[in-house]
């Protein structure tokens, strides 16, 4: 079967795009804790994205790199890799969008994008060879860790997250999926991660699942019966501009996948995450090939001056590249 992967990209120090998003501002109440500048800026880690995946995944059939009209300086299209500009496959009444929501929700509408496909971020690198069978079946389904969990209020985008837990549990119940697939909600791939499970089983619904920071494998049918499950709601929040937190987020396909049963169990030590601060071990990581994958994070304050030239200076020489 094909494998895809879809990658969208924004650069917020384009002049193009500032425009757009300060003349959309003037009609929109800004949550500034959802829509925050630092999460438009670029940390030049896409390069290497991309050359990881040619170096470590040749077997994916297509790149999509999703974009506002963007193209980075070194970026060269073929066969494989091609830019789809947001109005390509997101219908014109929703554009232009900054909502990072809008734009993965609608990623079923890209022309020719195979069932299977893989999302990335730009700030997750292959860092070791990966086979198909590490994100999907030879049945078709998609690999992940269905961990439940409670969900974190420590910060704005757990009102999403709680939004698509309330849909979810409108369509499944909670003790019939453990009861048809036990052995794949309390897996021994989860390692000490079984606890948040543990913790949740007093509650009759789903009150969450662990979220980690790693590519999401996922079946495009998926996507379309969400929209034909939820139209109003989907088209409510694809109006939406700019992050709020009445939005829902793709999380809300993958815990429809997890909730069904439509999954096959993953280690969850298949990928590691780092706050971009953590250099000495990211550096050390990607020296070593420790993990599979890395989700380098870049959040709020890091210092990219000081933070940023050991990891891709290291990147570089991984890859190969000047």
């Amino acid at each position: 079967m094909d494998i895809d992967i879809v990658l969208p990209w924004v650069d917020g120090s384009d002049a193009r795009i500032t425009k757009k998003r300060e003349t959309a501002l003037r009609d929109w109440n800004l949550d500034t804790d959802l829509n925050s500048v630092d999460r438009f800026r670029d940390t030049d880690l896409l390069k290497y994205s991309i050359a990881s995946i040619r170096k470590y995944a040749p077997w994916v059939h297509k790149v999509y790199l999703v974009t506002d009209g963007q193209r980075p300086d070194w970026f060269k299209a073929d066969d494989v890799l091609t830019v789809i500009d947001h109005t390509d496959y997101i219908p014109a009444q929703y554009l232009p969008t900054f909502n990072s929501n809008v734009i993965e929700l609608n990623i079923a509408r890209i022309k020719d994008l195979s069932e299977h496909f893989i999302l990335f971020n730009d700030d997750m690198i292959l860092n070791r060879p990966v086979t198909p069978q590490d994100f999907f079946t030879n049945n078709g389904d998609p690999k992940d860790a269905a961990i439940y969990s409670v969900i974190p209020t420590d910060n704005h985008f757990s009102h999403i997250i709680l939004n698509d837990v309330i849909v979810l549990n409108k369509y499944f119940s909670k003790w019939a999926g453990i009861k048809k697939n036990w052995r794949k909600y309390f897996n021994l791939k989860y390692g000490k991660q079984l606890t948040r499970s543990m913790l949740s089983l007093p509650w009759h619904d789903t009150v969450g699942f662990y979220n980690p920071h790693t590519p999401l494998s996922y079946r495009k049918s998926n996507f379309e019966r969400l929209w034909q499950l939820e139209p109003e709601l989907l088209d409510r929040c694809s109006k939406n501009k700019f992050r709020t937190k009445s939005d829902i987020s793709h999380w809300l396909v993958r815990y429809f996948q997890l909730q069904s049963g439509q999954f096959s169990p993953r280690s969850v030590a298949f990928s590691q995450f780092y706050d971009q601060s953590e250099t000495a071990a990211i550096v050390a990581d990607i020296k070593n090939s420790q993990h599979m994958m890395l989700c380098i994070n870049d959040s709020d304050g890091a210092n990219l001056e000081a933070e940023l030239p050991p990891i891709l200076n290291i990147l570089n020489k991984k890859f190969e590249m000047r």
